[in-house]
C-alpha cells in the first residue's frame, strides 16, 4: 500500500475524509435513514485500505471529521449548539477494532445528532409516543391502526402527524427503523438472513431483501459480505 503522505496528497480521498456536507444536509432535510445510506457509501471508500498500516488513523480522522461537521452544520444552520453531543462522540470515534465496528461508530455518531435534532423540533406528544411504541415492537406486525390504538388517537390524525412532524409517512418510518436494526444485526451477529428479517418484523426474507436493496442498493447478503468484520455481540 502507498504511504500515508501519498494518501494525503490525493484530493479525492481527502474529500471523503473531511467533506461531509452531503451527509449533514441530508440528515436535516430527509432524516436519519437517508443520511446513513450516504454515510455507509462514503465509509466504504476506505475498505480498499483495510491492510494499510495507518487504517486506524484514517478511520479516526473520518469519524472525528464527521462529528465536527455535523456539530458545525447544525450550529450554523439552526443556531443550535449540541456541544455535549460533540464532546461525547469524540470518545466514540476511537472505539473500533475492525470495519464493522468502525461503521457502527459512524452510525452511532449520526444517530446521536438525529435524536437531538428531533428533540429540538416542536413535535406532537402523540408522535413521540407512537415512535417509542414502534421502536419497542419492531419484531411485531405494526399497522397504522394498531399503533394509533395504542396511543389513543385516530388513524387519520396519526398519519397526518407523522408526515407533518417527521417528514415521513407511517410505513416509511417503520421500515426505516427496521432497516437500522437490520444493518446492526448484519454487522454484529451471525444470524441468518431469514432470522434477521423475522427479528426486524419483515416476516418474509424476500420482502426484507427487496426493501433493504431499495434503500441501500445492496442485498442483505451483499451488505454483510462487504462490511462484516470480526463477529461480536457487543454494541457500541
Amino acid at each position: 500500500m502507498g504511504s500515508l503522505q501519498q494518501i494525503y496528497m490525493d484530493n479525492r480521498f481527502l474529500d471523503i475524509l473531511y467533506n461531509h456536507k452531503c451527509i449533514c444536509e441530508t440528515l436535516l432535510k430527509s432524516g436519519y435513514n437517508s443520511a446513513s445510506e450516504i454515510l455507509y457509501n462514503r465509509a466504504s471508500s476506505l475498505t480498499h485500505l483495510e491492510k494499510h498500516e495507518n487504517i486506524c488513523e484514517l478511520r479516526c480522522i473520518f469519524l472525528n471529521s464527521l462529528n465536527k461537521s455535523l456539530y458545525n452544520f447544525i450550529l450554523f444552520t439552526w443556531d443550535i449548539s449540541l456541544a455535549q453531543c460533540c464532546f461525547e462522540n469524540k470518545t466514540i470515534s476511537h472505539l473500533f477494532d475492525n470495519e464493522a465496528r468502525f461503521l457502527l461508530a459512524g452510525e452511532k455518531i449520526l444517530e446521536s445528532y438525529a435524536k437531538l435534532i428531533c428533540s429540538n423540533k416542536p413535535k406532537s406528544s402523540h408522535v413521540e409516543q407512537a415512535c417509542r411504541y414502534i421502536d419497542a415492537h419492531l419484531e411485531e406486525e405494526l399497522t397504522l391502526a394498531s399503533v394509533a390504538q395504542n396511543v389513543f388517537v385516530s388513524k387519520s390524525y396519526l398519519s397526518q402527524m407523522f408526515k407533518e412532524h417527521l417528514g415521513q409517512n407511517f410505513t416509511e418510518y417503520v421500515n426505516s427503523q427496521r432497516l437500522i436494526k437490520a444493518r446492526r444485526l448484519l454487522l454484529t451477529t451471525d444470524l441468518k438472513i431469514d432470522e434477521i428479517a423475522e427479528a426486524c418484523g419483515f416476516f418474509s426474507s424476500t420482502y426484507f431483501s427487496t426493501v433493504f436493496k431499495k434503500n441501500t442498493h445492496l442485498t442483505p447478503r451483499m451488505f454483510r459480505q462487504r462490511h462484516y468484520g470480526t463477529p461480536t455481540n457487543a454494541c457500541l
